[in-house]
């Protein structure tokens, strides 16, 4: 009888040890998915730029045709012209004998001042900063080491001449935004895809 009450106590101890390790493997923290996130803004900065291809050898007044501008190039000229560094107007030109909308773009007395032009990257306003981890999925089985993650980012190490509320069109800039993720559980953290 005895052998048997040792059996059972054992059973159970074994059970209870094997349902808290299963409790304590909820899966990532956010912290630790902040720091994944953190470790590829660090690998690879995004920083919010506009430049045109021969940067070094630029002539002031810039014509830059309009079409296929992106949201973020289109939100930093924005930011450059309500701020004072340059004056951007846009309106119709014939290049060639073939009329097309151009950006005109002209560096002010400020601009040059504030040496807001970098021959090597153009206007640069600032560099992507994770804010926060808002929600993640924990891993089940058969994906245990993968997470979607939904986080928040803002343009942080701006330089001394942007004024964060310039800005209001460059996603990031005044506010945090929104953005997903796939992070990867490997030897060295979590880590994005």
């Amino acid at each position: 009888m005895q052998t048997r009450t040792k059996t059972i106590a054992a059973g159970m101890a074994l059970s209870l040890t094997v349902l808290l390790a299963a409790c304590g493997n909820g899966g990532p923290s956010k912290g630790d998915l902040k720091d994944g996130l953190e470790a590829q803004d660090k690998a690879h900065p995004v920083q919010a730029c506009w430049a045109v291809d021969n940067n070094a050898n630029v002539s002031w007044p810039l014509r830059v045709p309009m079409n296929g501008m992106t949201q973020e190039q289109l939100g930093v000229i924005d930011g450059i012209n309500r701020s004072g560094i340059a004056t951007v107007t846009t309106g119709p030109f014939n290049q060639n004998g073939i009329p097309m909308m151009v950006m005109t773009v002209d560096l002010t007395d400020k601009g040059k001042s504030a040496n807001a032009w970098d021959p090597q990257k153009g206007f640069c306003v600032g560099t992507r900063h994770v804010k926060d981890v808002n929600e993640f999925t924990i891993p089940g089985k058969g994906d245990e080491n993968v997470t979607d993650v939904k986080y928040t980012w803002q343009y942080d190490d701006l330089p001394g001449w942007v004024e964060r509320d310039k800005y209001p069109r460059l996603a990031g800039m005044t506010a945090p935004a929104a953005d997903e993720a796939v992070l990867q559980k490997t030897s060295d953290g979590w880590r994005v895809q």
